[in-house]
This record gives structure tokens, sequence and C-alpha cells, in this order.
């Protein structure tokens, strides 16, 4: 049976691989000319997001609870390798457009609610690829975290 450290760490991933399928079949609404299917879309990207973030905390809650860190190291105690340099490669820019890019998502959905849809569509055009970008690289460091053993050796760390 998956230990918490599992389901949360796996959750997580969902959530960002989710909110990537909501995403492209936004933008194939949006280009189908299909407004109605797009917000529907986009909506539920939203949400979607909102439960990662919502599981991605609780995540750092619960590892800080069970094993005293709020971080999976990837290859803890393994020296520079090229899958850890891509891994980082991966991460940073990940983690950093997560933070930078959270509050113009949420300003794109307010112009669209607002029905100020050439600003939207201003705003979309590089907030879109951002989003998409983030959530399929979150799906991306979870895989490195999942294949390279460094989520069983925190689980193995956990009473």
């Amino acid at each position: 049976m998956a230990s918490t450290t599992e389901i949360l760490s796996r959750s997580v991933a969902g959530m960002n691989a989710l909110a990537t399928v909501f995403l492209v079949i936004g933008i194939l609404r949006i280009k189908a000319g299909d407004r109605i299917g797009h917000g529907k879309a986009m909506g539920a990207a939203v949400l979607t997001s909102a439960l990662f973030l919502a599981l991605y905390l609780a995540s750092k809650v619960h590892l800080w609870v069970a094993v005293g860190q709020t971080n999976i190291i990837y290859r803890e105690g393994v020296g520079m390798t090229w899958d850890k340099a891509l891994y980082y490669l991966i991460l940073f820019p990940h983690i950093a457009l997560a933070i930078a890019v959270t509050p113009f998502i949420l300003w794109t959905v307010k112009l669209a609610k607002a029905g100020r849809l050439e600003e939207h569509k201003r705003f979309a055009r590089w907030v879109f690829p951002v989003w998409l970008y983030v959530s399929v690289t979150g799906v991306l460091v979870w895989a490195f975290m999942e294949f390279s053993g460094s989520l069983a050796a925190v689980v193995a760390k956990a009473p």
C-alpha cells in the first residue's frame, strides 16, 4: 500500500497532468471558435491548479511532520551527474515561472470574466504557454523523483 507521502506526491503530479489536459483542450476549443468550451476547459484548469496548490502545500506540511524536511532531495548523497543537472535545469525555471505566472493567470481569468476579451487575449498569449510549461514540467519533476528512487528514500525515512 502506498504511503501518505507517495499518495500526496502522485496526487500533485496528477493535478499537474490534468491541468495540462484542460489547458490543451482550452486552447483547442478557442482556436475552433468555441468560447463556451474554452471557458469550461480553462475553468477546469484553474480549479485543477488550485487543487494542485492545496495538495502541494499539504505535501510540504506532511513531509515536515513525517520526516522533518519540506523537500525531497533528488538523489540525495549523490554527486552532480548528468541527470541531476538536467533535473535542476528543469526544476529552477519551473519554480520561478510557477510563482511568477500565478497572479497573471488570475488576472487573465478576471479579464475574461469582465468581458474585456481583447485584453484577455493579449495576456493569454504569453500566460498560456508559461502556464502550460509549468504544468508539464511539474509532471517531469515528479517523474524524476519517482523513478530515481528519491521519493522511496524519503518514504523509508518516515516512522
